[in-house]
């Protein structure tokens, strides 16, 4: 479970070589927007969707859904951007540490993205 937005963003504008304010910006460019849609498909997967666009600062839940559509679709085609998306996913799992809680060790996480076989 993600549960440091702001690790998740900067971890996020790492990965796309560019600076955390832009992520959350409102530019429409490529990176950006990619970078964003992969923000809120993570953050998504574990919260509401209300709440990753409320800190995403957008209006509807209908864009965290897209996002979210979008990002594992490209991630089904393209290995490199799975890769990419697990890696800063597998950074942010439980804050820096990387570390399960106690009271989480048994729970069973699923797989966001599957790699083609």
């Amino acid at each position: 479970m993600i549960v440091d937005f702001d690790l998740l963003v900067r971890e996020t504008a790492d990965a796309f070589g560019i600076d955390p304010h832009e992520v959350l910006g409102l530019s429409r460019k490529k990176t950006q927007a990619l970078a964003r849609h992969v923000v809120m498909a993570l953050w998504a997967d574990d919260h509401a969707y209300q709440d990753t666009v409320d800190r995403c600062r957008r209006r509807c839940h209908n864009t965290a859904m897209f996002a979210s559509a979008k990002v594992f679709a490209k991630a089904q085609i393209d290995v490199s951007f799975a890769r990419m998306v697990a890696g800063i996913s597998a950074r942010c799992q439980y804050g820096a540490g990387g570390t399960l809680p106690e009271s989480e060790e048994k729970e069973e996480k699923r797989n966001f993205f599957i790699e083609p076989g």
